[in-house]
């Protein structure tokens, strides 16, 4: 009895060392999984957002290139500085039309003369001793010997967003065109960054300028500014205000906006400390930081022109990542309760049969959630159709299979006067009249085609099988008419949808297709009452 008693004493203590060294060698495992999993998770995220911001930047481009086109066209046929400054003044309002908020001013270095949209008088550049060829987007625009440059953004204090420069030398080396945007497609992504609870998102240029942020009072800050130096632009920014004309209501807000900026990020760059030299030196890797005496997963994407910056919550990231180490420690663990608990075969087979129940119920929500993600990254919220960045991946496949005598038609969509009826009648309206275009328009292609919502009330169709503008024109005959219809029957503004068609086929681009079909919609917007316009 004695011996029994000592046998089953040593059988227990073998059982838990064995327990206990088995347990200890499976949580190393699995928290080397997963930390891989959320360097890639983060990874992952830092790409997604890079490449969004990219389309938003060939977006910028674009229209940029849009307006470059019809300027050297103007010149062409009128090289007279004064009325080019006329043609200047004539389309500021036609831009704003097309291009909306991100639009914000034109002007141009053109024989000598500095030339521009807005109406201030030149008597004011002339007393404050403008100097054009001074300007950093006249001069990254002769270093940049013909490449569309973006000169380093800078903050709007008053009316709270990011602005930059679009700028470019023309082949006579001393002709430069410039367009100001306000960078608010930028923020809007970087705001809309919502992956894990609380987590902090930045974008910022190659010179620290953060250009996007989830906290929007970090906007016009350095993220490279050392602690000392974030505390010195709080100073300056106090002092500014301080010398600012109290009686000058405007310049007061302005300077007070400084201020709230300049101390939100200081407060963060506090409690940030070292950890910001740390990110930087560990730039595509995940880092362990402490911020206000709390744990973060940071990770930091360098590139040559931007960089992002993405902060997570340390039990925010535990709870995204629980399939990568929920399953395998309850694994683990059910393979100790079978092996140590066979002595009850009845607990055993109860353990093992809930266990699996709960693993399969865990692999089916993921296999749903990774559905449902996959899905979601694919369609626009508003309109419930193809994005951009699906629609363009869709049309590259569509061209690199279509044989070599096949033939389809791209159609670039624009709404007509559609910031008038966000004026007139809101947002929300809008978005109403959005949503029932690109209804109309899924509702008059077939099967076979494709449509997609770019941005804004911009559009897209893809014909397949023709190479007949008539087709086209048709679509969108039927669709204009459609929206007057159905606008009339749910009692909502009308309008109509000017577009430009380009015929494709195998070895062609969407980039080149797209550009072609721009510069048709272009001629097709100057009635501004669906127009359409085939390119030649």
């Amino acid at each position: 009895m004695k011996a029994r008693a000592q046998d089953n004493r040593r059988r227990t203590a073998i059982f838990i060392v064995i327990f206990l060294i088995v347990n200890l060698l499976g949580i190393l495992f699995v928290g080397l999984r997963t930390s891989s999993s959320m360097n890639q998770r983060l990874e992952a995220e830092a790409k997604a957002t890079s490449g969004e911001f990219e389309a938003i930047l060939d977006n910028y481009k674009h229209s940029f290139q849009l307006f470059t086109q019809m300027m050297a066209q103007e010149i062409q046929h009128n090289p007279d500085p004064d009325q080019i400054w006329k043609y200047l003044k004539g389309i500021d309002s036609k831009m704003l039309d097309i291009e909306g908020e991100t639009f914000d001013g034109l002007y141009m270095y053109y024989k000598d003369r500095y030339l521009y949209s807005w109406d201030t008088p030149y008597a004011e550049y002339e007393r404050t001793g403008y100097a054009a060829t001074e300007r950093p987007w006249y001069k990254d625009a002769i270093a940049g010997k013909g490449d569309i440059v973006f000169t380093p953004p800078y903050m709007s204090y008053a009316n709270h967003y990011i602005l930059t420069t679009i700028s470019q030398l023309q082949p006579d080396g001393k002709t430069v065109f410039a367009y100001d945007i306000k960078m608010g497609d930028i923020q809007n992504l970087i705001s809309s960054q919502n992956h894990y609870h609380k987590e902090e998102v930045m974008a910022f240029d190659s010179k620290g300028t953060v250009v996007g942020s989830t906290n929007t009072d970090y906007l016009g800050s350095n993220f490279y500014h050392s602690e000392d130096e974030a505390k010195q632009a709080l100073s300056e920014a106090k002092k500014e205000l301080e010398r600012t004309d109290q009686n000058d209501a405007e310049e007061v807000a302005k300077a007070k906006e400084k201020v709230k900026s300049a101390e939100a990020f200081y407060r963060f760059r506090q409690s940030l400390g070292k950890s910001a030299e740390t990110l930087v030196s560990s730039s595509g890797k995940k880092v362990a930081v402490t911020i206000d005496g709390a744990k973060y997963y940071g990770y930091l994407q360098k590139e040559s022109d931007f960089s992002f910056l993405i902060l997570v919550p340390f039990w925010s990231m535990l709870k995204a990542t629980v399939s990568v180490w929920l399953v395998p420690l309850l694994i683990l663990e059910l393979l100790l309760v079978y092996f140590l608990g066979r002595v009850s075969k009845e607990l055993k087979n109860r353990e093992l049969r809930n266990a699996y129940i709960e693993l399969g119920q865990t692999q089916k929500r993921l296999e749903v959630a990774l559905d449902v993600a996959k899905k979601a990254a694919a369609i626009d919220d508003l309109t419930g159709t193809m994005n951009f960045k699906s629609f363009k991946k869709e049309i590259a496949s569509m061209l690199e299979s279509m044989e070599e005598d096949e033939r389809g038609i791209l159609i670039m969509i624009d709404g007509d006067h559609f910031k008038q009826i966000n004026d007139t009648y809101g947002h929300n309206v809008g978005d109403e009249v959005i949503k029932l275009s690109a209804q109309m328009i899924i509702g008059r292609i077939r099967t076979i085609d494709i449509a997609s919502r770019l941005h804004g009330d911009e559009f897209a169709i893809f014909v397949s099988n023709t190479s007949d503008y008539s087709v086209a024109r048709k679509i969108m005959e039927d669709i204009n008419k459609s929206i007057k219809k159905e606008a009339e029957r749910r009692k909502l503004p009308s309008i109509t949808l000017s577009a430009g068609a380009v015929i494709a086929k195998h070895g062609d681009t969407y980039t080149e297709l797209s550009k072609t079909a721009d510069e048709a919609l272009y001629q097709a917007k100057e009635t501004h009452n669906g127009g359409f316009s085939a390119a030649i």
